[in-house]
């Protein structure tokens, strides 16, 4: 079952990235971050008193402190997917956030089955491939053959190094969060993330009164943010950190493949490789 919602996790997670990422063209990022965290809290409220959980400040805890991490690094990431390409943005950032709580899981006990250890290497692997994008070619240098080395950093990297460390985190903490507290970690994730994210968006100038075009969007995006933040929340706590962060982090073979439908953003043969690879690994961790 967590392998499932783990698939799913990682698809609203790749929606969610594309999304974010063509909104924060339209409008700035803290509005873009705002008004989607502003529907998520009231959804999850709206649910919170038909869900069972108990509450506890540990909950609330857990789940302030992985929201402010994940405020962190979706800024990050929204702020380089609207400077950067998608297909380069996103893998990165997946590559450190499924790194970081993999390495935690193992250091901390987490002692998966040799299939499925093997299932992890193969998806982080998938990470990596996925990442991967052809570099740019100049046309006079390879018209007089003289290839001159490029030190040139890819724009929105950093972003996505920051965006990776801000997801690590929040995967790590909010699995820490107790298994019976319910929807409570994700009341506290919203607590965290709205106030800052509003005092943000006041010290930039970023306007709370989006278009009403994009005002819909964005409200769409928070709905499917929140949705994978619980498929994630449900899948920890049937399995392992180590295997369900790996499977989430998969998340941007979905980002890359809306980017192709409809941004017409190349896939290399690396990418379409690094697909396959994550096919196994999602295999590999459901036979373990």
């Amino acid at each position: 079952m967590e392998i499932v919602l783990a698939l799913g996790s990682a698809i609203a997670y790749g929606v969610a990235d594309f999304g974010g990422g063509v909104l924060s063209k339209k409008a700035h990022v803290f509005t873009v971050i705002l008004i989607s965290q502003l529907t998520a809290s009231l959804v999850v409220l709206a649910v919170l008193p038909f869900w069972d959980g108990e509450f506890s400040w540990p909950a609330l805890g857990w789940g302030a402190a992985a929201g402010a991490a994940g405020m962190a690094g979706v800024a990050f990431l929204y702020k380089g997917l609207a400077i950067g390409r998608m297909g380069v943005v996103a893998p990165i950032t997946a590559v450190l956030a499924a790194t970081i709580p993999v390495s935690f899981g193992l250091a901390t006990g987490e002692r998966p089955g040799a299939i499925a250890l093997i299932g992890v290497t193969a998806g982080l692997l998938a990470v990596l491939l996925i990442a991967r994008t052809p570099a740019p070619v100049d046309p006079k240098g390879a018209s007089s053959g003289i290839v001159e080395p490029s030190v040139r950093l890819p724009r929105g990297l950093r972003e996505a190094m920051g965006a990776g460390v801000g997801f690590g985190v929040f995967f790590i903490l909010l699995e820490r969060a107790p298994d019976e507290s319910g929807l409570w970690p994700l009341v506290g994730t919203r607590l965290s993330i709205v106030p800052a994210v509003a005092l943000l968006a006041l010290i930039a100038g970023a306007s709370f009164r989006p278009t009403e075009r994009t005002g819909l969007w964005l409200m769409a995006l928070g709905v499917v943010n929140l949705g994978a933040d619980l498929l994630y929340l449900l899948a920890t706590r049937a399995g392992l950190l180590s295997l369900v962060a790996v499977i989430t982090s998969l998340y941007p073979a979905a980002t890359v493949a809306l980017a192709r439908i409809t941004l017409d953003e190349r896939m290399v043969k690396q990418q379409m490789l690094g697909v396959g690879f994550a096919a196994l690994s999602v295999t590999l961790i459901a036979l373990r």
